[in-house]
């Protein structure tokens, strides 16, 4: 009774943020997304999901010791937001969600859909031919049998040129006319052709769709029906997440119409709180138990790795260690992780448990509280920051839950560089200010002072 009523603690605060920034959810999306997620993976599901001795094989012990460790870092990284916010709110001026409405800007935004739309496409079958694979190769092998085979230079680069693939979703539904449908045909085709051409993989699929329900959420002013309208689409994300695990491992026998028809059946959906990603909390569970008394912590290893992104790790360990989710992986399911080289995120608070000696990870989440909300906020004043990660944010609040800090910071490095060259190339500002024209004290006709947007 005692670690369900935990769980029902954590499941209200979680919902409580989320529900308070969603009133602002042009504001504060990240947030609703990322409080909502965790209410969901670690306070409702586990309170009512099979008892605790059902969902692994830990001791009772180790269950209530995740719960309250989520419930202090769920606090955590909700105060690090929150005097972030109170020191730096948003100010007063045009925000970029209205700025992009501005004619001129309209204009150019036509150029940047056409070439992240052609780049992004290209960006994919350059990574693919990098791999060494056809498209019909593709189609017929099994899922990941060509992984890691195009990490050479012009692989990786393809791969982190792929960012522009999420532009036309996020850009479509705040431009006019054609443009919009556009966006919506684009995101919707091509998050279909991703999952099927990688056999079953659900990110790029769940992020294109993401992308689009992202530039939805910042084309109008909230009502009602809006809010009611994100939520289900942001439930719609979430129901996919789990409904096309299962279809990863059937769809190799299956027509395109049987695999439509078994994602909208019952079947898909069975057992969905004991699978990914639903069940992160009996991950950590277990990630409390084997951390650190069978294998060491990991020392800060999935950050030092992210200062040393650009080095390849085979030849830097030192440097760029190995990565922890290989490690989680080796340590949950054993030999099976050894024979596919299997990666397994740990969860956002498995990610700081394993990297900051357990405990010691609950400050450590007032930080990254308060760079959510930095980056919130840049998103807001800078174009720059808008078109470049606005159109990943449901996909990166995912994989943060996961425990995916190097995914998220080399995929946001990435994307903020190539959105500054196409900017400056489009001649599209990197942000808005405000500069103040000092008034003429000889000129009473002048009441307001003059409001400029600059590059």
């Amino acid at each position: 009774m005692k670690l369900i009523l935990i769980h029902v603690v954590i499941a209200a605060y979680a919902f409580w943020e989320s529900w308070d920034a969603a009133k602002r959810l042009r504001l504060q999306l990240i947030k609703t997304l990322v409080f909502g997620a965790l209410g969901l993976v670690h306070g409702l599901v586990p309170a009512i999901g099979a008892p605790w001795y059902m969902r692994t094989s830990d001791p009772i012990f180790y269950h209530e010791f995740a719960a309250c460790y989520c419930l202090c870092g769920m606090v955590a990284l909700g105060v690090g937001w929150r005097v972030f916010n109170a020191l730096y709110p948003v100010p007063n001026q045009e925000l970029c969600f209205d700025y992009m409405k501005n004619e001129k800007v309209q204009r150019r935004l036509q150029i940047l859909f056409v070439f992240c739309a052609v780049g992004g496409v290209l960006a994919w079958l350059g990574a693919i031919a990098a791999s060494g694979a056809t498209l019909w190769q593709l189609l017929t092998a099994k899922r990941m049998e060509f992984r890691g085979q195009g990490d050479g230079i012009i692989g990786g680069l393809c791969v982190h040129l792929f960012c522009m693939a999420y532009v036309p979703g996020f850009v479509g539904p705040q431009m006019n006319g054609r443009y919009k449908i556009a966006g919506f045909a684009y995101a919707i085709g091509f998050a279909v052709v991703l999952f099927i051409f990688s056999r079953g993989t659900r990110a790029p699929s769940i992020g294109m769709i993401g992308s689009l329900i992202g530039g939805i959420i910042f084309s109008k002013k909230l009502s009602v029906e809006k809010l009611f309208g994100s939520a289900a689409a942001m439930f719609m994300i979430g129901m996919l997440a789990v409904g096309l695990l299962p279809l990863r491992h059937r769809m190799s026998h299956m027509s395109y119409g049987e695999m439509v028809s078994f994602l909208f059946s019952a079947e898909a959906y069975q057992d969905a709180l004991s699978h990914d990603p639903l069940n992160y909390h009996d991950h950590f569970v277990s990630i409390t138990a084997i951390f650190p008394n069978s294998r060491e912590y990991v020392d800060a290893a999935s950050y030092r790795r992210i200062l040393f992104f650009y080095l390849p790790g085979d030849s830097f360990p030192g440097l760029k260690p190995r990565d922890p989710n290989r490690i989680v992986a080796e340590a949950l399911f054993g030999a099976a992780a050894f024979r596919v080289d299997w990666m397994h995120p740990p969860g956002v608070f498995g990610d700081v448990y394993i990297n900051f000696w357990g405990w010691y990870g609950i400050p450590f989440m007032v930080l990254q509280g308060a760079f959510l909300a930095w980056v919130t906020r840049l998103m807001l004043i800078r174009p720059w920051f808008f078109i470049g990660i606005g159109p990943q944010a449901m996909y990166m609040s995912l994989v943060g839950i996961r425990g995916q800090p190097y995914t998220i910071c080399v995929a946001m490095i990435a994307s903020l560089t190539v959105t500054f060259c196409l900017l400056v190339l489009l001649g599209i500002p990197l942000s808005i200010y405000r500069k103040p024209v000092k008034k003429a004290l000889s000129d009473s006709r002048q009441k307001h002072q003059q409001v400029n947007f600059a590059s």
